[in-house]
């Protein structure tokens, strides 16, 4: 069922019973990329991503670094709220849910998307440890629920307060394995379009994706997007937990490919970067001489900036054409591109997609290497076969 980098195809009538079960529980459609079986990593494929907006709650990626956590009785949920706090917090479902609701469109990206493609692009390097995500570990929703800045000012944030130290319900797979707690900035959480979401896409938000309550940081790596939260503890300085301090971090000065480096001279993994993908035409797919086309995909940058402008090549980079942005709906969402290509010769086309944001940042043709083979933007390449008419 998985290839010799631990991916496969999972299809709701598999015999595999435990993952089977997993996938209706999520809600699942009968085509995910599994990337791991255990903790659960299912890529979205491109035909599932292709024309649509907002990625379908069934087929949305799902991200796990420990086992998800046992039934949650949404009674007796609450959410912590303490540490350098004036009065701590103890909220209800039902307590948040009176508060103003808002609504943030954003994309949500594993910092670990791509990092299969640094074991082909540097193959003369120690490919990166972690799941050999391709494509499918990104998709744009429309999240529901609270900002986190209204329900801080309930509890009222001390002055020297100046980060927040989440956890959430879910435990770890092996008992070796270091719970999932996340540090993040103070200055971050305030920002308007950082909430705690319970609904996604306009339904409830599904089990696998943090039911009842996950807090979503629009613009970042998802692994600050804690699931299941379900306490919040502000600090005056970051947490030394592993997740934090040794896990999901970026070399301060990029080096030479396969040599490691210490945490110590590496800062966390935040702001996500420009980046685009081809959803159609599809690596392998044929098309024919002198026949309409049209080259779609999706791109989308991080925290402050947007895309702005997207090219594409058919021809390998050698020449480059603006493509058709769709609408901006939002600084944190992806916008959908198109371009009309007519091939006018038999043979292999290749084409590319290049993404520009508003802040000057444009895709490169390589991403640099990185020891935990984060945040792969590199410019997508997709080998069509062009028939003759």
């Amino acid at each position: 069922m998985s290839s010799p980098f631990g991916r496969g195809t999972f299809l709701a009538a598999s015999t595999a019973a435990s993952v089977v079960a997993a996938a209706r529980a999520a809600g699942a459609s009968p085509l995910m990329d599994v990337v791991n079986e255990r903790p659960y990593d299912w890529g979205t494929p491109l035909g599932e991503l292709a024309g649509k907006q907002n990625t379908p709650n069934r087929v949305f990626f799902i991200r796990s670094h420990m086992g998800p956590p046992n039934a949650i009785d949404t009674k007796a949920f609450k959410l912590d709220v303490g540490g350098l706090v004036d009065k701590p917090l103890q909220l209800t479902m039902a307590d948040l849910k009176k508060m103003e609701k808002v609504e943030v469109p954003a994309v949500l990206q594993c910092a670990g998307n791509g990092r299969w493609f640094y074991g082909v692009a540097y193959a003369q390097a120690s490919h990166p440890a972690g799941a050999q995500w391709k494509f499918g570990g990104v998709g744009n929703a429309r999240w529901g629920g609270v900002r986190v800045r209204d329900v801080l000012a309930k509890a009222g944030v001390k002055s020297m307060a100046k980060f927040a130290t989440n956890f959430g319900l879910d435990n770890p797979v092996l008992p070796t394995t270091p719970k999932f707690i996340r540090g993040i900035e103070l200055e971050k959480l305030m920002d308007p379009d950082t909430i705690l979401a319970y609904e996604m896409n306009g339904e409830t938000l599904p089990y696998y994706h943090g039911f009842p309550l996950r807090l979503i940081v629009p613009g970042w790596a998802a692994d600050h997007s804690v699931k299941w939260v379900t306490s919040m503890t502000l600090t005056d300085t970051l947490t030394n937990k592993f997740w934090t301090a040794v896990g999901y971090r970026y070399p301060n000065h990029v080096g030479p490919p396969g040599v490691g480096v210490k945490p110590t001279v590496e800062h966390p993994v935040t702001t996500l970067n420009v980046k685009s993908i081809v959803t159609s035409p599809t690596t392998g797919r044929k098309v024919t001489a002198g026949t309409a086309t049209s080259v779609d995909g999706f791109a989308w940058s991080g925290d402050g900036a947007y895309v702005n402008r997207v090219e594409v090549s058919t021809d390998g980079g050698r020449s480059w054409r603006d493509a058709v942005l769709g609408p901006n709906v939002g600084k944190f969402a992806w916008r959908t591109f198109s371009y009309a290509w007519t091939p006018s010769a038999s043979g292999t086309a290749i084409v590319l997609a290049r993404a520009h944001d508003n802040h000057g940042a444009v895709q490169p043709r390589i991403s640099p290497w990185n020891p935990g083979g984060y945040l792969w933007n590199a410019i997508p390449r997709v080998d069509v076969e062009v028939a003759s008419a």
